[in-house]
């Protein structure tokens, strides 16, 4: 088993809270659809990029909204929930 670095570390502990944030922001619905609970934490942008867990590159998502932003990446850049981190 591989040792988790420090950077790793703490980077984990900066998302972990942020999830948080991005729940209470929310009130724990999705914030695309409002229909549905909110199942998990999409990145706007990705995680390549810098400060990937800042609160404006995350969105609260239910998991039929996190699956179809990943299935149809021109549909989520339309809605807001994709940026390419290229600009384009």
């Amino acid at each position: 088993m591989r040792a988790v670095s420090d950077k790793r570390r703490r980077r984990d502990a900066v998302y972990a809270e942020r999830r948080r944030e991005v729940f209470e922001r929310g009130d724990g619905v999705c914030e695309h659809c409002r229909a549905a609970a909110m199942g998990s934490v999409h990145h706007i942008e990705g995680r390549r990029v810098p400060d990937p867990h800042r609160l404006g590159n995350l969105v609260g998502l239910c998991e039929p909204c996190h699956r179809r932003a990943h299935a149809e990446p021109e549909w989520a850049r339309s809605v807001g929930l994709m940026r390419s981190r290229l600009g384009k």
